[in-house]
């Protein structure tokens, strides 16, 4: 059996840390581009809004893409202690199925026409809740047995 390293836990509780608040001040940072361009979408006045705008929208929402892509690597590179390597195993599968459902937001965005395909867009909201979701509960599940 392998033995017990504190030193290890801990170094993979603080990393995990970090991804999460960094996923988290990236979704709080681009939250608002997000209400701005679905206000737009909801009223139907895509067109009316200004180029820049909609331009300043999908270089946001492509940032936030990077970001994910950044942390979904950085958390299949960590090394996860015996006790969590299966919940760990599932979180990176889900967060990497989460920034692949933003990265379709992002891509549904064409700037050149200043449209959304609605399809994708909408199916990335609905991909993101799921992951989102099976993110916090492998989170809930590490952080409750990190005692």
């Amino acid at each position: 059996m392998p033995k017990f390293n504190p030193k290890q836990i801990q170094h993979y509780i603080q990393a995990l840390q970090e991804i999460l608040s960094t996923t988290q001040d990236a979704a709080n940072h681009v939250s608002p581009y997000f209400v701005k361009l679905d206000d737009a979408r909801q009223a139907n006045q895509l067109a009316e809004m200004s180029a820049v705008d909609f331009a300043e929208i999908k270089a946001e929402f492509d940032d936030v893409v990077t970001i994910y892509q950044e942390n979904a690597t950085k958390l299949a590179d960590l090394k996860a202690p015996v006790r969590w390597l299966g919940v760990n195993k599932s979180l990176v599968n889900n967060y990497q199925k989460y920034a692949e459902a933003t990265a379709m937001m992002a891509n549904a965005l064409d700037v050149d026409q200043q449209t959304i395909d609605e399809v994708k867009f909408s199916q990335s909201e609905e991909d993101q809740q799921t992951y989102l979701a099976k993110v916090q509960a492998n989170v809930g599940k590490i952080f409750g047995t990190a005692g």
